[in-house]
Parts: C-alpha cells; sequence; structure tokens
C-alpha cells in the first residue's frame, strides 16, 4: 500500500523525484505521516448475532462525567476515560454522591453471519437514573425522561428497548445520562446504571420489562389487595356519612381509609412508571397526610374531645403547621431540578416536621386514656402507637443517610413475612392492624351508640306517655264554654303545656305557657310546672298567686333557663281575672288584650304580678298561643311576625287553621293554640263539653 501511493504521488509531480536527493526529504515526509497514529478507542465486545435470544452488553464501559454531544460519535478517541461496570449504579463505585450529567460508551462488534442472526436487533436498557439519550453510531434512537431545564423523571425507573437499525454491523452505542440533583434521604451509592443492557431480538427483549412489572405485582398481591379492601371500606365509610351528617366519625374514617387504599394500590408498577417524581412525591405526601388527619380526629371523636375547644384548638394549629411543612417540601420537589443548594436543607427541615408532627396520637391517647380507660380502644391506640413510631422512626434515620451511612432504616424496611412468592413487609403488616383495628372500633362504638339511641328513644317514650297526661285528650264538661286546643311539639316531646282545670263553682281555670328550649329537657320541666300547678289551684284559684309560687317553685330548677305562662280564671256569669308572666298576650275576639307584662318564671323570686279583669260576654272567644306561631320561619329566613299573626287570628275560623297556616310557613318551636268562647245560656249541656282538647302530633 506504501509503494503504490508513492507511484501515484511520482505521476502527479510528473517526474520532478527522478533525483535521490530530491526523493529523499519526500519519503521522509510520507513515512512520518504514515506513522501518525488513528483515534484510539476503547476496547470493543465482540457479541454473535444472538437471534431469538439475548446477550448482556457487560464488562467494562468507558466512562466519563460532564456533558458534550460530541461524546455520541463514534470516531470519538475515549481511550482515556475511565472504565466502569453497568451493573451497578456511579455512586457505588467511583463516584460517590455525584448529581449531574455522565456519558457511557461501549464499543461492539455484531457478528450477524451465523444462520440464527436476526435483522430486528434491539437493545434493552435496564431501569436508569434518572434520565438519558440513547445514540448508536452517533444517532439519537430513543431518550427516556427529560433533562433540564425541563427535566422529567420517574420515581422508579423502568426498563424501556430501542431498536437498532436493520443489518446493523460495529458500531458505538452512547448513553448520555442526568441526574437529579440528592434529596435528603438519597443514599450516596446512586446514578445511571442500575443493571447492564442487553442485546437481542426486539420482540424477545419487549417481554423482559413486562414480566418483571407482573413479578413485582405478583409480590405485592396481598397489598394490592388489602388495599382495595381497604378503599371499598373508605367508600362505604363515606356513603354511611352522606347517609347521616351528624356522625363526624363516618367522614374522617372514609378518609383515612381511603387515604390508605390508594397509598397501596400506588405500588402497582403501571401506577409507578407512569408517575413523575414530583407527581408521585405530591400524591403520596398528600395521601399520607390525609391519612395522620384524620387519625387525630377518629381518636379525639372516641375519646370525646373533639368538642373540647382547647384541643380543637391545638390541633387546628398542628395542622396548620403540618399540612405547611408538606406545602413548602412539595414546592421545594417541583424545583429540584434547578439544583440550587437550599433545595436539600428546606427538603431535610420539613420532611422532620412532618414527620414529628403524627406523633401527636401519643399526645391525643395519653390524655385521652386518663379520661377513658376503655377496653375497647385498645387494639387502635396499640396499632396506631406501633405505626406512627414505625413512620418516624423510618423517616428520621433516613434523612441524611449518604452522610451517616447508617443501614437501620433499610433493616427496618426490609423485616417482614415471607410465604412462598410473596412478601409480608412490616409496613404492610401495620397498616392491615390499624385497618382491623379501625373497623373492630367504630363497629363497636356504634353498637354502644345504637344501645345508647335505644335507652334515649324509650326515655323520650316515656316522656310523650307522661305528656299526654299532663295535656289530657278531653276535660270534664264547663258549662256555659266551649274550649277547643291543639298542641304540635316541634320534636318528639315539647316545652308547650296548657291546663284547664275546671272550679267548683262552675267557672274555670285556663292556664298556657312555654318552657325555654325543646326536648327532653323542656319537657321535664312541663313535668315540674304542671304537677305544681294542679297542687296550686287546690289552694287559691288567684292567677297572680298562681304565678307567685310557680316562679318560687321554678327558682334554681330550671338551668339557667326560664318559662313564659298566662293564667285566666273565668266563672260562670262570663267575669275573666287574667295575669302573665312574660307571655304573649292572648287576643279577645280578634283584639290584643292590653295585658301588663312581667318577667317570665323562674328569674327573679320577688317578682310580683297584676291581673286584669274583664267581662266576656256570650259569643265572644278568647285566643291564647305560644310563640311557635310568630316565630315560624321560611325557608329563605323570613318571620311569620306580629303583623301576620294578628291578621290570622282576625279571619280564621279554628285553631286547626291557625296552626295548619304557621306550619306550612316554617314551624321551627313548639306551637300550642286554644280558644276559649263563652256560650249562651240556652246552649244545650253537650255542647259545653271541651271540643277537640288535645292533639299531639309530631312535626
Amino acid at each position: 500500500m506504501a509503494r503504490s501511493a508513492l507511484v501515484r504521488l511520482r505521476s502527479r509531480l510528473g517526474g520532478t523525484l527522478r533525483s535521490p536527493s530530491r526523493l529523499t526529504p519526500l519519503l521522509l515526509l510520507l513515512a512520518a505521516a504514515t506513522l501518525v497514529p488513528a483515534p484510539a478507542l476503547g476496547q470493543a465486545l465482540t457479541v454473535q448475532n444472538p437471534g431469538t435470544g439475548t446477550v448482556p452488553l457487560d464488562g467494562k464501559w468507558q466512562f466519563h462525567l460532564g456533558d458534550n454531544l460530541a461524546w455520541a460519535e463514534p470516531s470519538y478517541d475515549d481511550s482515556g476515560w475511565e472504565q466502569m461496570t453497568a451493573d451497578a449504579p456511579w455512586g457505588a463505585q467511583t463516584h460517590p454522591s455525584y448529581a449531574g450529567y455522565a456519558w457511557y460508551r461501549r464499543h461492539i462488534a455484531i457478528d450477524n453471519s451465523g444462520p440464527a442472526a436476526t435483522k430486528h436487533l434491539a437493545v434493552l436498557i435496564p431501569p436508569v437514573e434518572d434520565a438519558y439519550d440513547l445514540y448508536w453510531n452517533g444517532k439519537k434512537i430513543g431518550s427516556y425522561g427529560g433533562f433540564p431545564p425541563h427535566a422529567i423523571w420517574w420515581i422508579t425507573g423502568h426498563g424501556a428497548v430501542y431498536n437498532l437499525p436493520q443489518n446493523t454491523g460495529s458500531g458505538v452505542l452512547a448513553l448520555r445520562v442526568w441526574k437529579a440533583p440528592l434529596s435528603s434521604v438519597d443514599p450516596s451509592e446512586v446514578g445511571g446504571f442500575l443493571a447492564a443492557p442487553s442485546l437481542g431480538d426486539a420482540r424477545i427483549l419487549a417481554t423482559n420489562p413486562v414480566l418483571r412489572s407482573y413479578t413485582n405485582d405478583e409480590h405485592r398481591l396481598p397489598n394490592l389487595l388489602i388495599s382495595a379492601v381497604i378503599l371499598v371500606a373508605g367508600l362505604l365509610s363515606l356513603l354511611l356519612y352522606f347517609r347521616d351528617r351528624d356522625q363526624g366519625l363516618y367522614v374522617w374514617l372514609a378518609l383515612y381509609l381511603l387515604g390508605g387504599g390508594l397509598v397501596g394500590l400506588q405500588t402497582m408498577s403501571a401506577l409507578r412508571q407512569a408517575l413523575t417524581f414530583s407527581a408521585y412525591q405530591f400524591i403520596t405526601q398528600l395521601l399520607e397526610s390525609t391519612q395522620d388527619i384524620s387519625m387525630w380526629f377518629i381518636l379525639l371523636s372516641l375519646f370525646g374531645m373533639a368538642k373540647d375547644r382547647r384541643w380543637h384548638r391545638v390541633t387546628l394549629w398542628l395542622v396548620t403547621a403540618y399540612l405547611s411543612a408538606q406545602a413548602i417540601d412539595i414546592v421545594a420537589i417541583f424545583l429540584w431540578a434547578k439544583g440550587w443548594p437550599s433545595l436539600p436543607w428546606i427538603d431535610g427541615v420539613t420532611t422532620a416536621v412532618y414527620s414529628i408532627t403524627p406523633l401527636y396520637v401519643f399526645v391525643i391517647i395519653g390524655y385521652g386514656l386518663t379520661r377513658r380507660k376503655h377496653l375497647t380502644l385498645w387494639p387502635l391506640i396499640i396499632a396506631a402507637c406501633l405505626s406512627g413510631l414505625y413512620n418516624c422512626t423510618t423517616n428520621l434515620l433516613g434523612q441524611g443517610i449518604r452522610f451517616t451511612h447508617w443501614t437501620i432504616d433499610n433493616t427496618i424496611i426490609n423485616l417482614g413475612i415471607r410465604i412462598g412468592p410473596y412478601f409480608f413487609g412490616i409496613a404492610f403488616i401495620l397498616s392491615t392492624l390499624i385497618f382491623l383495628a379501625l373497623i373492630f372500633t367504630i363497629a363497636r362504638e356504634q353498637f354502644l351508640e345504637r344501645q345508647r339511641q335505644a335507652r334515649i328513644e324509650l326515655e323520650i317514650k316515656s316522656a310523650q306517655e307522661v305528656q299526654k297526661i299532663l295535656v289530657p285528650d278531653d276535660t270534664p264538661a264547663i258549662p256555659g264554654l266551649a274550649i277547643a286546643s291543639i298542641y304540635r311539639p316541634a320534636e318528639e316531646v315539647g316545652g308547650d303545656f296548657f291546663q284547664v282545670i275546671p272550679s267548683s263553682n262552675g267557672g274555670a281555670l285556663i292556664v298556657l305557657g312555654d318552657v325555654s328550649g325543646k326536648g327532653l329537657k323542656a319537657a321535664m320541666t312541663v313535668s315540674l310546672i304542671v304537677g305544681t300547678l294542679r297542687t296550686l289551684a287546690d289552694y287559691t284559684q288567684s292567677p297572680a298567686l298562681i304565678l307567685a309560687g310557680l316562679n318560687r317553685r321554678l327558682m334554681g330548677r330550671t338551668d339557667g333557663g326560664f318559662a313564659t305562662c298566662v293564667v285566666a280564671r273565668i266563672t260562670p256569669d262570663g267575669l275573666v281575672t287574667l295575669a302573665n308572666a312574660g307571655h304573649l298576650a292572648p287576643f279577645r275576639n280578634g283584639d290584643e288584650l292590653p295585658v301588663a307584662g312581667s318577667l317570665p318564671l323562674g328569674l327573679a323570686s320577688d317578682t310580683e304580678y297584676d291581673e286584669l279583669d274583664f267581662r266576656l260576654h256570650e259569643g265572644e272567644s278568647l285566643i291564647f298561643y305560644t310563640d311557635g306561631v310568630v316565630e315560624a320561619r321560611s325557608e329563605s329566613g323570613e318571620l311569620y311576625g306580629f303583623d301576620r299573626v294578628s291578621a290570622l287570628v282576625a279571619s280564621a275560623g279554628s285553631v286547626e287553621e291557625i296552626v295548619e297556616t304557621a306550619c306550612a310557613f316554617g314551624q321551627k318551636d313548639d306551637i300550642t293554640v286554644l280558644r276559649l268562647t263563652r256560650l249562651a245560656q240556652s246552649a244545650p249541656a253537650h255542647e259545653a263539653r271541651i271540643n277537640l282538647a288535645a292533639q299531639i302530633a309530631r312535626a
């Protein structure tokens, strides 16, 4: 080859090289040119075309820190690069804690002469930390993730297959890798390849990542199944809350279970491969925050501390601090690719805050046990304490692990039980224990609550029976009077009352009143009033004296409440004496009586009550009513009011019409309406009986 080159050179120079003296310098120049070395390349890996099989691209790869797109060219001299194996990250070999760009190169000579050679050659790149571009002979054939300034990488890398040009022979496989900045929990042994690539038939290689995902999911199958069960239980709890919104415990239970179920399902390979690092961290921290906060409120509810203002205030402050730390940490994670030196410190501080804050469960449990030492809560208490201690320990031990080199964190995480291909880790065991303890505890609490509710309903039923006796359905005939009344409580039992007590001289004592509040407590006060009233009526018929006696009886027995009352005595000849204790003035033939106001019963022991005397003529009526009519309220919040009541009383023909009109407008309180009419002296005796003495109906 050197001789022919010389002949060509001489022909070009047209014989000028005939003289030896002239030839010598040119020969020396040509010899020097032939001695210039070609670009040096790393040692090539010779592989046989594997056909339908695969061959690992292991051994030594050329490796260099930094970034230069010229390093993708096959002619580039990489002989000066260091060599590194591809079966372990660069952090575990010669560059611990390095983050940024680096390149791998491998010279491959493919022998396609075999009978089993395939034209569909491809390269399987196993998981790489974190993003990369793949080049074959200087041409990019694939990429994974994205580089800064718009970096994209996954929480867990996964393998990918890239096709090589058909009938490819020798070439250079180059990998441009970018490793994201290390977090506060990253060890130093990270970056780049996690396992050696493989060369083979594209169709065969494509099954490898899928098979690996299936294998991982099979090992996690118990975790996925229990997560699905927890998720369903959370949905059922949410439905129970929508059915009974007074049970706030259901909503916290639902949030805890939904968060736990979704966290468990995130371990599925398909979801982990679909979520970027920042998205996965955001979702995971959101769900774990939901679980932690929900557990606080579950325990507060079970220990009866949820409505305590002090605990409510402290819990809200901790929730604010906890969520603030989580929010700052998430913002730092979304900015992670920028590589600011302050980001790992922010991540470390915020992680410490939201790792320690969940230990609030120990404070709740410690104080709660001083109030309620219930054996049924111990399973949940033990499970919650173990889970909180585990999470706090693993989170804190992982901080700064590349500086401390502690391995106890991985030791704790890898604790568990292996049964065949399945692994039951300590995290899985603890989450299952909490789920079972929660279901047992809530079911037990609801059973006890049902028992308490049944007892209350029985007491209410008994109170209703007593109230029916206190508000009789009919009374003896009272000559010369017709009385109609309706009593409609807003709840099962109410605080309105009225009594019609015949007098020995043929007249009657009419009493109507209203106890502040509603429900069973008001009904018990009514019982006290009616019993006292019946006793006083045996000694006096004076309305003022009766009110004074009731007032003395109620002092100190209403627990800060009071009662309004109006008492009227009517004689056979129509003379009416009326006294009022803070009640609404009755109507006489549609006109409101000018009754002097006085303090309600039970507020001041020295209260005096004035009496009003007038005559009720034949055919005239008195209408007594409680404030449930005036305080009827529409859906828009509008009160029925005194003006409407006056117009209604003037136009209404019966007590039923008054009550139904007020209820239709919007009943909010007990309603009682009593109408007393003086009959003519010639009226038949049967008309003197009380008509519709009482109707007790639920609203």
